[in-house]
């Protein structure tokens, strides 16, 4: 589970988690595919599963239409809460973090707005503030005798009313605005036949995007034997054709902000850098690629700076894995982490694929870690 530790103690004390337009480009770019994306946006708080859920739709949408369009963020998170105030018989706080899957239910039952028509006032924002100032409005009323602290005060009627308060918004109105996710169209598969935004989260096989787990060691002194370097070799190859394709790939895995590089012109997350740093501030993440660079590429090398053909494109398939380039929830031109420039991050294969060392608590002492593979997994579209 993404858990809230990439919230409030890292996103809060690394204020400003920005909202940027497409990443610019120069020629040191990483360039072997470009997958089109919306603007970077700014999380306030550690719902970083549903930016990334965002995008991946917002990317889908704007290759349909040629249109970017703003997905509520807010939206979706009201819906989280919801489900959890009205659902949970016990419930001191919160939970902001979640899964590809969660995400997936609630844009399925709920379709998506647009973030002016949730919450006009944050139609072109950065960040969301609404949502921070929301996280402590409804945890302050599940305390105590707040509005909220009991399961009989959590009757779904009030629990909309307290949120709508929280947020300074009005979900029956939002919802009477709601994309049908049974008729939107957000892609095309293999044959070319349109694929509605359900069919592409829970449909049949052919349209249906899925999760595919990345084979992990667990131990610091875990080796990977000749079958899981395969399979892993494998999988980077069908994330590389999704990528040559122009399709938004979704990744989760576990972030330590001690690892990047903050000299590298791409802000690169390096296993190197890790060693060198020690244990720092982490959490789990989402994220979704953008481009990749390899090495080893068959008859070429390597390749990742500059526009590539098609035939380099399918020779990079092939190749081994250097940098995986992301857009991230954390934003651009920052002053307080200069590293985050264009809103795009980059991780090497080192620190995606060796098992460093993760706090066994969000909390946790630094010296009380386990080992294991930091990459978790990707969201694949059918196919690939």
């Amino acid at each position: 589970m993404l858990n809230r530790f990439i919230a409030r103690s890292l996103l809060l004390a690394a204020l400003p988690l920005a909202a940027c337009g497409r990443a610019p480009t120069s020629a040191s770019d990483i360039k072997v595919t470009d997958v089109a994306h919306t603007e970077v946006k700014r999380q306030s708080i550690g719902n970083c599963w549903i930016y990334a859920e965002a995008t991946w739709l917002e990317s889908l949408l704007l290759t349909q239409t040629g249109t970017q369009q703003n997905v509520s963020e807010s939206y979706w998170t009201w819906w989280n809460w919801f489900d959890q105030l009205a659902n949970a018989r016990s419930i001191s706080e919160l939970e902001t973090g979640g899964f590809w899957q969660t995400g997936a239910r609630i844009a399925l039952a709920h379709g998506y707005v647009l973030e002016g028509e949730f919450i006009a006032g944050e139609a072109n924002a950065e960040m969301s503030l609404k949502q921070d100032i929301a996280l402590d409005t409804i945890n302050a009323a599940l305390k105590n005798n707040g509005a909220l602290s009991t399961f009989a005060k959590r009757t779904p009627a009030n629990v909309r009313k307290v949120l709508d308060a929280a947020f300074g918004s009005n979900m029956a109105a939002a919802e009477a605005k709601a994309r049908n996710p049974q008729t939107t169209i957000v892609t095309k598969d293999a044959a070319g036949r349109p694929v509605t935004l359900a069919a592409a989260l829970n449909g049949a096989a052919g349209q249906k995007w899925n999760v595919v787990s990345f084979p992990r060691l667990f131990g610091q002194n875990a080796v990977a034997s000749a079958s899981t370097k395969a399979a892993r070799k494998a999988l980077f190859a069908r994330v590389f054709k999704a990528l040559n394709d122009k399709k938004p790939v979704v990744m989760s895995l576990m972030i330590d902000f001690n690892a990047v590089d903050e000299f590298s012109e791409d802000a690169i997350f390096k296993a190197s850098i890790a060693a060198q740093k020690g244990v720092g501030h982490q959490g789990g993440h989402m994220v979704v690629l953008e481009d990749y660079s390899v090495n080893n590429a068959p008859g070429i090398g390597h390749i990742g700076f500059g526009d590539v053909s098609d035939a380099e494109k399918a020779a990079a398939a092939k190749g081994d894995l250097e940098l995986l380039k992301v857009k991230n929830s954390w934003g651009k031109n920052r002053s307080d982490r200069p590293w985050l420039k264009t809103g795009y991050t980059s991780f090497d294969v080192d620190y995606l694929t060796k098992q460093l060392p993760w706090r066994d608590s969000e909390d946790g002492p630094i010296d009380e870690v386990s080992f294991y593979t930091t990459l978790t997994d990707f969201v694949l579209p059918p196919g690939y």
